[in-house]
Formats: structure tokens, C-alpha cells, sequence
């Protein structure tokens, strides 16, 4: 054989290098594209956003020891803060963890384990992120945990969430909806309890559902409106799941992203409407009240006046508001310290009260009774004042009237109390001289001097009879008439006391009511106006009596008092004279004013006047201007009676008698005097200085009395009393009374009861034996009082 290869050994061989090259190039290929995947791998894992780490359990005989990093990517380090981790347990990157967060090795454990996946979030407190954490196990003891950065998703479900606990808590129902189909898409809780329903039950529900005033085809068209304008308010009516509503305000918006919604916020507005109902309410009784009321802020600038304050001020509303009330009302009465004061007190927080003039806006000016009150808020700041005026200018008037009645009152009765003791003396005076009179013989020069005293003694009687007109002690003997009669029968006396230059116009009305007054006091008032009018029209003119039904209601006639509400009879007598200004018009019902010359004029007539109306039930009222005349309005309560004219009075018989008369008079000239009168015509007499001493006499004196003549006041024992008595001694003796006034239990504010009898000092002897001879002449005895 030979020593070289054989050929097929060769072939062998050169396949087998060929075989072992392709293999070597094979390997290398396999080799470089291993690298190659390694590297894009690598590439990969280090430049992936999610952190990786590849980790091991470390086990000691079952029990759990932690991890150690095999590998980690770029990405962990940065979203867990930790650097150069691989190779290290994890107990030597977080110490304690065992005890800070054994959850965590709890979850990587059970993970490498059991080989179960499993995926928790958490927070990573040094910098401020959360992550979410898979972790998946490729082979037991070994796990794999995958972080993302989910910070941004979590702060966005916070959003939401805080979103949505903000949306739940609104004291308003938020209401979102399907424009299209009206449907509840999503509904707060305030919805949910407003409502009675629960959420589930709501988003079930369309919105006519739940609104009455809506049915589909009406939301249609204002889902319409709403793309259009993007926003709409309207008020409306929800309804209960108990089938109650409630008044509710609703603000829509259109909300447009990949589809569309319809929000709306809704409101109760039930306090609302109440509130408003009862604001409308307050300001109607506000504007409605009768007293001024306006309101300030707190620098006194004018918010609100109600109408009265218009009314009252002249300034409207429009005017008012934004000035300050010293503005339009200060009257320059008060000085500076009297505003710092009511300021003062104010803006401590105090109410003020107090009196002040104001000015209104045509110049004039009122007094008025003010109350500022200071308006708080919720912490006790003074927001506002609010003031509330009363007007005092009738008031006012009616506490100078009253005062004005106080004075003439009490020198009413100053004045009745001098006219009954000056008629005492007159009655002395005038008997004793008639007396003295009636004894001497026709021719004898002495009567002619006792005819001069009787003159000045009646001259004195009249201006008593003044006097106790003025006070109103004047006995009346009121009848029904017309007035119409009385002053035909007083034409010609009047036109012969104005005298010729002067025109008497008399103005009678038809059909005129009746009146029940004194005739005689009436003529005395007519007379002595017309005196007044004469002396106003020195170089002539026109007097003028009119007579008229008038009618006040109780409104007119307490802005005028003291006119008396009804129907009344006005008589009214007016001159074309010189007139009066205001200061003479109020003083000319003053007693002894005049403003005629010394010695022309007592000052006692419209005084007189005055009087003869008070005491008659009626009232009076003056107007004057100086140059153009004064007018007297007198009006008397009209009766339903209707007047009868009084048939004249028969001639009483002879004066003269024998019967015994008991006269009780406290004042002893006059009880003497009239004891000599009424024995000089025959009589009997017995006298007695008050009631108890007649009582005593009476007692005393067996035979029979007759007649009591006994004065109406007296102490002690009054005349009124002292009849009282003697109707259970003598039922059968008849009684006369007699007084300088009359002013006692049996007159009714001046008016005797009718069937009394009376007479009136200063008598004479005539007046009085022709009176006592009356009474003892009729059939009438002591009165009883049943």
C-alpha cells in the first residue's frame, strides 16, 4: 500500500474542513446575531419609559431574606430615586423595609413563588410620584417588576374625585343631560335627596319627568334655543318622587365635546319666593304706612323713602334718594350741637328719639317727633339707619287748642265766679232801689236818681250776662228751631243796628234742618257779630247771613276740630271790612282782647260768642284777610225735630199774695232783700242761710209752706240736694230756683231739666213777684228723683 492519502481519504477530509467551515461560519453568524439582539435588547431595556428589575428571592431554609438586583434599567433609577442597585439586597438600598413595608416582599415573594402575576400602586414620597407596579415571576425564586409613572393619571382621578365630592356637597342640584333625549346622563346627590330619588332611579329618567311645565316637545324646542345662545335662565317647578313641587331657578349651559351635554344648575327658590313675597309685602305696608319713613346707609345718604315721606316732605322718592336728609330738611331751627348729638348717638349703635323741624320742599315748615334707628349686619356693624317721622302739626294745634280751652276755662270761671257774686250785689243793688222806688210818690225828684241806678244796674246786669255767656255758666232754656226763622225775625233790628251805609244780605237756605239751642243766646251771637262786622266797615260794605245743611265725616272732622262729625246746620256771617291778620285771627276768641280804642269795646263779644257756641254743642270757625273781610262759620248739630214757633207767653195775674215762702240763701244781703221784696207784696216769709238751717225750720214751723225760693250753690247742703230731701218731707211744696249762675248737680252742662223753675239773678221786684206768683200759681210741686 501506499503512504499517501488516498484520494478518498482526501475527498473525506476536504468535505469534513468544508462541513467545519460551513458549521464555524454558521456558529458566527449565530454568534454576532445573538450579540446583535443582545445589544438591541439592551438598547431596548435601557432606553424603555417603564423601569425594570430583574430580581432574586434570597431564601434561608424556606425563610424569606429579602432580594438582590440582577438588573435594573435606566428607567427604574429615575422613576425609584435609586442608584447602583444591581448585586445589592434590597434591605441594603431600603433599610427597614422588612418593617416599613413588608407588603412589598410579601408581593414579590408570593410572585417568584407561585409564579402568579400581580399589579398595586404606590408612592414614592422623596419624589413626589406614583407608580404602578407589575410584577411577573420567569422562573421560580426570580421575578421581574415593571414601574410606570402614573402621577399625572392619579392627580387627574384626585381631580375627579375632588370634582366630584364638590358636585355631591352643592347646595344646588347639578343636572347633567341628554339634549337630544332629555335623559339624566349624570345627577349629583343634592339632586338625588332634593328629589326622593336615588341616582339609579334618576338616571332612568327624562327631564319632564321631572319638571311639570315641560313636556318633550317644549325641551326640544329649548334645547333648540340652548345650542343657539349657549346659556338660558328660566324659573320653573320640579317635581318629587311624592308628587310635590317646588319653585326652582335653572341655569343651563351647552357643553360641547365628542358629543354634547346640556349642565344645569338648580336652585330652590322657595325662601326665595317667600322672602320676596314678604319683602313685597313689607315695603306695600312700608309705602302704605301713614308716617314718613326713609333709609340711610351709613354715611347718611338716603336709600329708600316711602310715599309718605313724599307726601309729607315734598320730595318724591327719585328726589330723596342719594342726598342726605339735612340736605332737603333742615329748617336752620336747630344749631350744630343739636345734628352732632343725634349723630353721636346714632353711630354708638343707640336709637335716637327726639322732636325737630323739618322744611319741606316748597319752603314751609312742621314739626316732627323723629326715631333713627341703627340697622346691623351679622357681625354687629351698623349697615344702615332707618327713620321713622311723625308728623306733629296737628298735634301741635291740638295742644294749643287745648291749652287755649285750659285758659279760657280758668278764666272762664274767674269770671263766672265774679258774675255770680257781682249778680248778688246787683240783686241787692236794683231790689233795694226798685223798693226804694215803688214808696215814694210820683213826681218825687228821688225817683228820678233811683231810675239812674236801675239804668246803670241793668248796663251791669248785661255785662254780666256777657261774662257768664263766656263761661259758659249762662242758664238755657234750649228749643228746637230754624234758624231761618230766627234771623227773618232779627232782619230789621239788624239793618237798624248796621245802620243805612251798610248792605244786609240774607242768604237762607231751603228746607233747613233744625237746631236745638237758646233762641235768646242765638240772637245775642248774631247781634254781636254783626256789631264786630259794623265797626270792620267803618265807610260801609256788605253783611252777609247764610244758612246751610252741612254734612262732616269723622276723617274731615278730625282735621278740623272741633268740628263734630254729622249732620249739622251752618250759620254764617261775614263782612266786607278791613279784616285781620294773622296774629289779631288767633287771639280774637281771648277774653278782653280787642283792637278797638279805649273805652269802645269790653273785648267780651266774640268771647260772648264763643261761649253761647261751646255751650250749645256746636263749633266755629273764622277766616280773615287784611282788605278783603272776615267770615265767621258757626255750625250746630242738626236734630230731626221739627221746629215750632213758641206761642207767647200769657200775662201772669197779680203779683201780689198771702202764702208762706221759705227763702235759703247763703249770701245774707240778698236773703234779706228778697225777704222785704216778697213781704212787700203781701207774703209770708221764712229765711234760712244754707240747706241744713232750712231743714231746721222747716221742722220748726208748724203751719204751712207754700214755696221754696233757694239759691242753686250753696256750702254744704246744695239747692238740688236740699229739694232732693224735702220731696219725702213736704211731696206737695213747690219749689223755685234762682242763681247768679247756674252751675250745679241739677244743670246738664248749663241746661235745666225740663218743668224746673228759675229765675236768674239781678231780679227787681216786679221779675220776681210775677215768677213766684207763676210757680205758685201752676200745678207742678217739688220734684222728685225718683
Amino acid at each position: 500500500m501506499s503512504d499517501e492519502p488516498s484520494d478518498i481519504a482526501v475527498d473525506q477530509l476536504n468535505r469534513l474542513n468544508e462541513q467545519l467551515q460551513t458549521e464555524l461560519a454558521a456558529r458566527k453568524r449565530s454568534e454576532d446575531a445573538l450579540i446583535e439582539s443582545e445589544r438591541r435588547f439592551r438598547t431596548l431595556f435601557e432606553n424603555m419609559l417603564e423601569g425594570f428589575a430583574y430580581c432574586r428571592l434570597i431564601l434561608d431554609h424556606g425563610k424569606l431574606q429579602g432580594f438582590t438586583y440582577i438588573n435594573v434599567n435606566n428607567a427604574f433609577e429615575k422613576l425609584t430615586g435609586m442608584r447602583n442597585v444591581v448585586g445589592k439586597n434590597v434591605s441594603e438600598v431600603i433599610p427597614g423595609i422588612s418593617e416599613s413595608n413588608p407588603e412589598l416582599l410579601d408581593i414579590y415573594s408570593r410572585v417568584a413563588l407561585t409564579g402568579t402575576p400581580e399589579r398595586f400602586e404606590t408612592y414614592v414620597a422623596l419624589l413626589g410620584t406614583w407608580l404602578s407596579v407589575s410584577v411577573f415571576s420567569p422562573e421560580k425564586e426570580y421575578f421581574i417588576a415593571v414601574f410606570d409613572n402614573i402621577t399625572e393619571r392619579k392627580k387627574a382621578e384626585e381631580s375627579l374625585n375632588l370634582f366630584r365630592t364638590l358636585i355631591d356637597r352643592s347646595r344646588d342640584m347639578i343636572e347633567v343631560v341628554d339634549p337630544k333625549t332629555g335623559r339624566f346622563l349624570d345627577i349629583n346627590e343634592t339632586a338625588c335627596r332634593e328629589l326622593g330619588y336615588t341616582r339609579e332611579e334618576l338616571l332612568a329618567l327624562n327631564v319632564p319627568d321631572v319638571d311639570p311645565m315641560i313636556d318633550h316637545a317644549a325641551f326640544t324646542t329649548a334645547a333648540e334655543g340652548l345650542r343657539e345662545s349657549g346659556i338660558m335662565l328660566i324659573e320653573g317647578l320640579h317635581r318629587r318622587k311624592d308628587g310635590s313641587t317646588f319653585p326652582v331657578e335653572v341655569n343651563i349651559s351647552h357643553v360641547q365635546l365628542e358629543r354634547e351635554y346640556a349642565v344645569a344648575v338648580v336652585r330652590d327658590i322657595s325662601e326665595r319666593i317667600r322672602g320676596e313675597a314678604a319683602l313685597r309685602l313689607q315695603s306695600a305696608a312700608l309705602n302704605a304706612a301713614a308716617n314718613p319713613m326713609f333709609v340711610t346707609n351709613r354715611n347718611g345718604t338716603i336709600e329708600w323713602a316711602n310715599k309718605a315721606f313724599s307726601n309729607s316732605s315734598g320730595f318724591s322718592a327719585a328726589e330723596a334718594i342719594g342726598k342726605n336728609p339735612r340736605e332737603l330738611l333742615k329748617s336752620g331751627v336747630h344749631d350744630a350741637s343739636f345734628y352732632k348729638g343725634l349723630w353721636d348717638t346714632i353711630v354708638a349703635g343707640e336709637v335716637w328719639r327726639g322732636e325737630m323741624v323739618n322744611r319741606r320742599k316748597d319752603g314751609s315748615l312742621h314739626p316732627v317727633e323723629e326715631t333713627i334707628t341703627p340697622v346691623k349686619n351679622t357681625r354687629g356693624e351698623i349697615t344702615h339707619f332707618i327713620a321713622i317721622k311723625r308728623d306733629l302739626t296737628e298735634e301741635k294745634a291740638l295742644q294749643a287748642q287745648f291749652l287755649h280751652a285750659q285758659k279760657l276755662e280758668s278764666v272762664g270761671r274767674l269770671a263766672g265766679g265774679i258774675a255770680h257774686d257781682f249778680n248778688n250785689l246787683l240783686t241787692v243793688i236794683l231790689g233795694t232801689t226798685e223798693l226804694a222806688s215803688m214808696q215814694l210818690r210820683e213826681g218825687d225828684p228821688l225817683r228820678a236818681e233811683l231810675l239812674h241806678i236801675e239804668q246803670a244796674g241793668g248796663r251791669a246786669a248785661s255785662l254780666t250776662r256777657q261774662l257768664l255767656a263766656f263761661s259758659r255758666k249762662q242758664v238755657m232754656k234750649p228749643q228746637v228751631v230754624n234758624l231761618n226763622t230766627l234771623l227773618a225775625d232779627l232782619r230789621s233790628m239788624l239793618q237798624r243796628l248796621i245802620g243805612e251805609d251798610i248792605d244786609l244780605a240774607v242768604v237762607l237756605a231751603r228746607d233747613l234742618g233744625s237746631v236745638k239751642v237758646d233762641p235768646g243766646q242765638v240772637e245775642q251771637l248774631v247781634l254781636n257779630l254783626a256789631v264786630n262786622a259794623r265797626d270792620a266797615m267803618p265807610t260801609g260794605g256788605t253783611l252777609t247771613l247764610e244758612t246751610k245743611d252741612v254734612e262732616f265725616d269723622a276723617a274731615y272732622a278730625a282735621m278740623n276740630a272741633p268740628m263734630r262729625p254729622g249732620p249739622n246746620v251752618m250759620l254764617a256771617v261775614s263782612d266786607t271790612g278791613v279784616g285781620m291778620e294773622e296774629a289779631t285771627l288767633n287771639e280774637i276768641f281771648e277774653p278782653f282782647f280787642t283792637t278797638k280804642e279805649p273805652g269802645k269795646g269790653t273785648g267780651l263779644g266774640l268771647s260772648t260768642v264763643y261761649g253761647i257756641v261751646t255751650q250749645s254743642g256746636g263749633s266755629i270757625s273764622v277766616q280773615s284777610e287784611l282788605g278783603k273781610g272776615t267770615a265767621f262759620q258757626i255750625y250746630f248739630p242738626r236734630v230731626e225735630e221739627v221746629a215750632h214757633k213758641a206761642p207767647s207767653a200769657p200775662r201772669v195775674k197779680a203779683e201780689r199774695g198771702v202764702e208762706t215762702i221759705l227763702i235759703v240763701d247763703d249770701e245774707q244781703s240778698v236773703r234779706h232783700l228778697t225777704k222785704h221784696l216778697l213781704e212787700f207784696s203781701g207774703y209770708k216769709v221764712l229765711m234760712a242761710a244754707n240747706g241744713g238751717e232750712a231743714l231746721e225750720v222747716l221742722e220748726r214751723h208748724a203751719g204751712p209752706v207754700h214755696l221754696v225760693l233757694t239759691d242753686v250753690v250753696m256750702p254744704g247742703i246744695t239747692g238740688p240736694e236740699l229739694v232732693e230731701r224735702l220731696a219725702h218731707i213736704r211731696p206737695s211744696l213747690k219749689v223755685l230756683y234762682t242763681s247768679g249762675y247756674a252751675d250745679d248737680a241739677i244743670l246738664r252742662h248749663g241746661v235745666f231739666d225740663e218743668g224746673t223753675q228759675f229765675i236768674a239773678k239781678p231780679y227787681t221786684v216786679t221779675t220776681l213777684t210775677r215768677k213766684v206768683r207763676e210757680v205758685l200759681d201752676s200745678s207742678s210741686s217739688v220734684p222728685t228723683t225718683g
